[in-house]
């Protein structure tokens, strides 16, 4: 209470001795001089402050403390200018700024991604000029301009693993870093979290023509951003007046059309941006019959309102979706009636209320509502055949079922499918919905030197899905398949509170930014044993700009640190898994004259198991950069470590014991029943089988069988162990050589990858025993039953691009050479607590070699061994393993042969050697051409240069071609033209 009263004391005197004046002034064309309505006008980023220019261009902002400022000015279709300003009580504060308009015709054209020095974490900016310029056609492209990225793999739409998301990560490494990458469409987060796996966000829903900018943070982000692990990628579409434009791309074997529109209402009514978007794209190019199509709509409506008070509401409203999918059903080419299908329906909502208060206690106020709902269900027909009647098992309880035909009992448990060929379709419904509504206040001051900018918000968010689940359209022919509704999974939803505060001191020649800010998130999981999950995520950013002297060599010099803590909360499978089931033959006869065999079974119900102890999964980031402007470069150095911890894996299993009766056809040999006459029965419980005389002739007879010691599993969620990632960022911006009209620009970047999993993880042989009983150990194992527990990767990227932009003539050429300089792969075994796995003098070998040696060595045979087993007999006594199969090869060849079974050995030698190759380069060409103020022409070469070119592969000293590989964009091109009406 003390410290609240003297918080209290200090901002009120700050208050009543700061001084304040009010900042007016005019946004212009440049070139017509004529007013410029609807631009957003901020003083500092981040402070809060603002306006927006009225019909007659002109803006007000009041409560504006004493000192210099960065004014920003932006408005669609004109290029954004920054001016210094000075806010003073002894004069009129009036300022001018004239915004030249977007095009060609300029001469400052930006296409490729610019970093925000104003921010002290790393982030990026990419606008319009630049996607036009490199003609994407999903948010995923674009992320090629970031440093040191490559071209996408993939330029078709078919593929929706290329157009995923991932930031400062790979798909394939442990945590998922593209789950936890964060996509936003204006303000409407597209999540993953209510589906059923943990994947990265898939973009091609989103249309690519109506984006006025894209904003990449790779660094520490704000604390206003939470559920993430991997940094922000935010797509603003278009707000504002703009003509009618139509675009037309083509590309081998992708084509896409778009119409888009801002309608200005007049009177003060607001403005309306429309877009409709359609692309096409087939698979092959020899059938294309295989496509994905995107069908996007967007509808945007903004406005400012004035107050009685004279203060603004900035309002925006924000729908868009994309009606399409991916189709085989028409490809002549595919097996007779097969076909894969899925729709990729989506829409997503964004309102949003932005009071500019300028005023002593509050700059701004905003809240705000977002949805977004996806439709994702996939259906596939598959052809299948059979010479006998095969079972199709859908019991979903304990206990023995014996076959029936579909005509006999439509709802049996074991469900005979038919003899011969058939087809069965399988549909999954999924419909995952995310919805968020959030609350946030900016109270930015001013006291001489020192500027303080807070940041106050609170937002509930939660994830639910709609669909049904997994099923089939006729379960006549359904293969064996359980229920399992989606929409009967419970809403997982989530409550933050977060503040910032954000410290800048002015020094004559210099200047120091301090962010801190920290997030606290409450998880309210119903109808599971998580219950409520609280989080906290402390979050620091701080830069120091000195040697500022325009006139200098050395014009600017800024350092810049950050460290934070991003949690990511659990997807559906992990949080909810799902009850599984396992069918163990229990009887089967011989195979009736119509060629029905009726199969028994037993089925095992293994319930989910949710695990108390499991921890959410956050990363831990810390970044150094610098950043020197020069005399003739900008140069611009990022250096991150992050650390995944508790990353999320489905891995855990537990084993118990477990009995249940087999009956062999040997049982029958003393039935006196003839084999057509026979009516097969078992007993739910006892599993005792009983066979019938269909006509009364013979008594019914029990059969014999054997009890089957075997093992029950259950699998559950539990946190692997920390990996690491390391990497290394840089740009070079040369200035612009004027004899040539032309600039450079070299980027790049070194990237460090590792894990070790060192969670033990119990395994058991799927072989029998001597006694031909199921084997009766357990292994357990450091990391999983696989020869390895671990990978270690380095990359080395470096991209050289050389832009010429001649004003004049409304043209603007690039080349782009990417370089891969150091690409390498190797699997690691390892154990802080000893050794897992040994050399072998030969693959036959079991034993650790006498002669030693490093498993990395990349020319032995390698065996890696439980750390301690346990046996049916004692569950409870855990054997050291190595210890036991010495002593078991020495003195109990049984017990050696019988423990054999859990080794796990390389298949080839140079399984731990490193995987590498040579140097490797890929070259791109890019040409805009604006023909007057209302037709633009784009054209692209991907990979134009030496497409057949070789790579050695160090680890098997052999050579692989570049064509159709993984390393670089196939060679691929494309055209565009733009129409201004």
């Amino acid at each position: 209470m003390r410290l609240l009263s003297l918080l209290s004391v200090m901002l009120i005197s700050i208050a009543s001795y700061s001084q304040t004046a009010t900042l007016k002034g005019r946004v212009l064309n440049r070139k017509t001089k004529t007013p410029i309505e609807y631009a957003a006008v901020v003083l500092g980023e981040g402070t809060g402050i603002g306006s927006v220019s009225d019909s007659k261009g002109t803006f007000r902002i009041t409560n504006v403390s004493i000192g210099e400022y960065i004014l920003k000015v932006s408005c669609l279709g004109y290029v954004t200018q920054n001016v210094k300003v000075y806010v003073s009580k002894a004069k009129a504060n009036d300022v001018t700024v004239y915004l030249p308009e977007m095009s060609l015709a300029i001469d400052e054209v930006t296409v490729t991604a610019r970093r925000k020095t104003e921010d002290a974490t790393t982030a990026y900016t990419i606008g319009r000029t630049a996607l036009d310029h490199l003609q994407a056609v999903s948010v995923a492209d674009v992320m090629s301009l970031l440093p040191g990225e490559r071209t996408n793999n993939s330029f078709k739409l078919t593929d929706g693993s290329s157009h995923a998301v991932t930031l400062r990560g790979t798909s394939d490494e442990d945590g998922t870093p593209g789950f936890g990458t964060v996509v936003e469409i204006d303000g409407a987060r597209v999540s993953t979290n209510g589906v059923t796996k943990m994947a990265a966000t898939d973009t091609r829903s989103i249309a690519s023509n109506n984006i006025e900018s894209i904003e990449v943070v790779t660094g520490v982000p704000s604390v206003e951003y939470g559920d993430l692990t991997n940094g922000v990628v935010k797509v603003k579409t278009f707000r504002g007046k703009t003509p009618f434009m139509i675009e037309a791309g083509v590309r081998p074997n992708t084509q896409v059309y778009s119409f888009s529109k801002g309608f200005d209402l007049g009177k003060k009514k607001g403005v309306v941006n429309a877009s409709y978007e359609r692309a096409r794209s087939t698979a092959d190019l020899a059938s294309p019959y295989t496509s994905y199509v995107r069908n996007a709509i967007t509808l945007k409506y903004s406005n400012t309102f004035r107050t009685a008070r004279h203060k603004l509401v900035d309002f925006d409203w924000s729908v868009n979706g994309n009606i399409g999918g991916y189709n085989s059903k028409s490809d002549p080419d595919a097996y007779r009636e097969t076909y894969t299908k899925y729709r990729d329906n989506a829409l997503r909502s964004s309102l949003s209320v932005n009071y500019l208060a300028n005023s002593p206690w509050l700059s701004s106020l905003n809240a705000g509502v977002s949805l977004s709902y996806s439709d994702t269900r996939s259906e596939g027909k598959v052809a299948q055949s059979a010479a006998s009647a095969q079972p199709s098992m859908h019991s979903t309880v304990d206990g023995y079922f014996v076959g029936e035909k579909y005509d006999d009992n439509p709802n049996a448990s074991i469900v005979l499918l038919p003899v011969g060929y058939y087809y069965y379709t399988g549909i999954e419904d999924s419909k995952p919905l995310n919805y968020r509504a959030f609350l946030k206040a900016r109270w930015s001051h001013r006291f001489g030197k020192l500027s303080s900018h807070l940041l106050l918000g609170s937002e509930f968010k939660g994830d639910g899905n709609l669909g049904r689940g997994e099923y089939y359209d006729d379960m006549r022919t359904a293969p064996t398949w359980r229920e399992y509704r989606y929409d009967d999974l419970p809403f997982t939803n989530n409550l933050s509170l977060y503040a910032e505060e954000e410290l800048r001191m002015q020094f004559p020649h210099s200047h120091l930014r301090l962010k801190a800010g920290v997030r606290q998130d409450m998880t309210f999981i119903k109808q599971s044993i998580y219950g409520t999950v609280s989080s906290l995520s402390p979050r620091f950013n701080a830069s120091y700009t000195f040697a500022e002297n325009p006139d200098a060599f050395v014009k600017s010099v800024t350092l810049r640190a950050g460290w934070g803590k991003a949690v990511k909360l659990p997807s559906f499978d992990m949080l909810y898994p799902r009850t599984t089931y396992v069918d163990r033959l229990a009887f089967a006869p011989g195979t009736m004259a119509d060629g029905t065999t009726y199969y028994a079974y037993h089925t095992e119900t293994n319930t989910a198991v949710y695990n108390p102890d499991l921890k959410w999964q956050y990363n831990i980031m810390r970044e150094l950069g610098i950043d020197a402007r020069l005399k003739w470069v900008r140069m611009q150095l990022s250096f991150y470590y992050n650390t995944m911890r508790s990353p999320y894996s489905s891995a855990g299993r537990m084993y118990l014991p477990f009995n249940y009766k087999l009956t062999t056809q040997t049982a029958l040999e003393g039935c006196t029943i003839p084999s057509a006459d026979r009516r097969y029965e078992i007993d739910q419980t006892t599993g005792v089988v009983t066979v019938h005389d269909k006509t009364g002739a013979n008594p019914s007879q029990e059969l014999g069988y054997t009890v089957i010691n075997d093992w029950k599993t259950r699998s559950y969620s539990i946190n692997s162990s920390p990996s690491k990632r390391i990497g290394l960022e840089w740009v070079l911006d040369f200035d612009r050589i004027k004899s040539l009209n032309t600039s450079v620009r070299l980027d790049g970047k070194y990237y460090y990858y590792r894990s070790v999993r060192e969670e033990i993880i119990p395994s058991s042989s799927t072989l029998t025993s001597a006694d031909g009983q199921p084997y009766k150990y357990v292994g357990y194992y450091v990391g999983g039953a696989s020869a390895s527990n671990g990978m270690e990767t380095r990359n080395l990227n470096t991209n050289l691009t050389i832009t010429t932009h001649i004003p004049r003539i409304r043209m603007i050429f690039s080349l782009r050479v990417e370089g891969t300089f150091m690409r390498s792969q190797q699997r690691l075994s390892e154990y802080g607590g000893g050794t897992r796995s040994y050399v072998l003098d030969s693959q036959s070998s079991n034993l650790p070699s006498a002669a030693g040696g490093s498993i990395y060595g990349g020319d032995k045979y390698v065996v890696s061994y439980p750390l301690y087993y346990t046996s049916r007999d004692d569950m409870n006594t855990q054997v050291p393993f190595l210890e036991k199969y010495l002593w078991a090869s020495q003195n109990d060849k049984q017990l050696y042969n019988d423990l054999s079974k859990l080794l796990v050995k390389s298949t080839t030698g140079y399984i731990f050697k490193e995987w590498s190759y040579s140097p490797y380069f890929s070259a791109n060409l890019n040409i805009t051409k604006e023909i007057g103020r209302n037709v633009s022409l784009s054209f692209y070469a991907n990979n134009f240069y030496d497409t057949l070119r070789k790579v050695k592969a160090h680890h098997t000293d052999t050579e692989m071609s570049l064509y159709n590989s993984a390393f670089v964009t196939p060679f691929n091109y494309g055209v565009s033209l733009k129409l201004k009406l």
